[in-house]
């Protein structure tokens, strides 16, 4: 450090982080302002409104002077800084709530989907509001002191930010009591706070001493009926981030579907609900013999889940997978990776195509002998890149966005390009049911379409998906349902279309692909949810 810096001027750790916490109030919570003046009119709440300033600054300086008490302030301020400018940049022009299951959902997914995450405008924020004022700090002194003294005033920092906080509740207590309960969700805008503070909790929740690893066996017996002297051959797709009310089949005023529009023998469900906003929960939670209210995520790697049942009783599972993996579903079964030219040959320049995972499957159905389920789990309409997720031939809907930053497109571009999605996989759907077609001389076969999550695409300036459930729009939760059953299935379609309009959930997923296949169960929880579907007389109903 130059000398004449460090005489005329240095700075006491506790004014550096209150400056910090001022920087980031200002810089880092627009999303949240702008989501609290929504709900009270600054000509009417102001005085409120500048005690909730006060209070996040305080809140801010709380946290970061707590961390303080294990790391260099320095290090800390850098932190909480680019903290700040990431979650600001995804919250500001996408809308994205940062919390644990965000998180969770990071985690699982794959470079590829990472790499669409990145771009000149996260990259131009987090230079101007995070790498630039850390630069600035590790220039400025730091006035130097004991660990004692510093530590104390530490303490003494935070004691003054939690009495300034409470002197600001004090004058509206009727309104922040009102707040808290009436508009929680508000909190989860607060950045950096919330979004270290989910961090933390993830990481608590997920460590080896809150995590029993031991595999918990769920049912203890499984088993096809006596009865059922036909093999099953049952293609599961999972789709990704497709939203109900795109597909043309349910009503869209676009045509995005005409492929299975155009085929009188698959059912469309207009109300099925996710399990989850994201990946990470929806697909292990969907493939759950628990439901929901009952589904713990931090178990679901280590507990038998609904293709390990069918393994057990003697079903042929096979696994494919073009999307960031299957989040500890397939973790014992047959698992193969298709986001890699060298496994599939429809890849190009921008993808590796869903339609490469039908390749080869010809082959494995003859070496197998009895029921067959497999699933395909699709990237779909995975964005921010839906530009990547069609080919150039399915670009009908235009002009359409081209680019992962989507605050560079207008509204209408974006939706075109995820609509293209949605054409793309209608494709995709139309080939497997071609192809279980002409399997129906050896099997009873059938398709079940389902996504894992819908998508925003702009409603309330959100966008993507993995918003906290309870507050998460029906774009993120209302995904498509769609069953084809070919004519020697067992499923009776006649009377499937009587009930298109039930409400269903994930919750009932597991109990439906359960009662394709007609196991005998010995879960009475499980085995009462097997009577969804309705099936021909001559069928075994447990």
């Amino acid at each position: 450090m130059p000398k004449f810096m460090k005489a005329r001027f240095s700075l006491s750790p506790s004014y550096l982080l209150w400056g910090v916490s001022a920087f980031l109030l200002v810089t880092a919570n627009v999303q949240f302002f702008k989501q609290t003046v929504a709900v009270y009119e600054i000509e009417q709440y102001l005085p409120f409104l500048i005690s909730q300033a006060v209070i996040l600054l305080c809140a801010i300086m709380l946290f970061a002077t707590i961390f303080c008490f294990f790391l260099p302030t320095r290090f800390v301020a850098a932190l909480f800084l680019l903290i700040g400018a990431i979650v600001s940049y995804y919250s500001d022009n996408l809308g994205i709530v940062i919390d644990t299951e965000m998180i969770r959902n990071i985690l699982a997914t794959d470079t590829n989907e990472m790499a669409d995450l990145l771009n000149f405008g996260l990259i131009t924020r987090v230079a101007l509001f995070g790498i630039l004022p850390t630069i600035i700090i590790f220039l400025i002194p730091i006035k130097p002191s004991s660990l004692l003294v510093r530590e104390r005033r530490l303490a003494v920092t935070a004691v003054v930010a939690v009495l300034v906080a409470l002197i600001c509740v004090a004058p509206f207590s009727n309104a922040y009591a009102s707040f808290l309960r009436e508009h929680k969700p508000l909190r989860y805008f607060t950045n950096p706070t919330h979004a270290i503070y989910s961090v933390i909790k993830l990481a608590i929740d997920t460590s080896a001493s809150a995590v029993d690893t031991t595999f918990k066996p769920r049912v203890k017996s499984a088993e096809i009926s006596p009865e059922d002297e036909s093999h099953e051959l049952v293609i599961v797709v999972i789709g990704e981030a497709a939203r109900a009310d795109h597909f043309g089949v349910n009503g869209y005023d676009r045509q995005t579907t005409p492929k299975l529009a155009a085929r009188d023998d698959i059912i469309s469900f207009s109300n099925m609900q996710s399990c989850g906003t994201s990946t990470a929960v929806s697909l292990p939670c969907m493939f759950s013999l628990d439901n929901r209210k009952d589904f713990a995520i931090n178990q679901a790697d280590y507990t038998e889940n609904t293709v390990d049942v069918l393994v057990k009783a003697g079903v042929s599972v096979l696994w494919r997978d073009n999307n960031s993996g299957s989040q500890g579903v397939a973790n014992r079964i047959t698992y193969e990776r298709f986001k890699d030219p060298s496994k599939n040959s429809q890849c190009d320049e921008e993808e590796c195509r869903d339609i490469g995972m039908l390749e080869g499957l010809d082959q494995y159905i003859a070496q197998q002998d009895g029921d067959i389920l497999i699933v395909l789990h699709q990237i779909g309409s995975h964005g921010p890149a839906y530009f990547k997720r069609y080919p150039s031939e399915y670009a009908v809907f235009t002009p359409d966005c081209k680019s992962v930053e989507l605050g560079t497109c207008a509204d209408s571009e974006i939706i075109n390009a995820y609509d293209n999605t949605i054409l793309y996989t209608d494709n995709f759907l139309d080939a497997i049911i071609t192809f279980l077609d002409g399997k129906q001389d050896r099997y009873e076969t059938s398709m079940i379409y389902l996504s894992d999550h819908g998508e925003s695409l702009g409603e309330m300036g959100v966008y993507l998906h993995g918003m906290p459930y309870f507050v998460a729009p029906a774009a993120q939760t209302h995904v498509p349902f769609i069953v084809w059953a070919g004519d020697s299935s067992d499923i009776d379609r006649s009377r499937l279309q009587a009930i298109i309009d039930q409400p269903l959930s994930h919750d009932d997923f597991s109990k439906i692909l359960l009662q394709m296949f007609e196991i005998i169960i010995d879960d009475k929880q499980v085995a009462n949810g097997m009577n969804l579907l309705p099936m021909k007389p001559e069928t075994y109903v447990h």
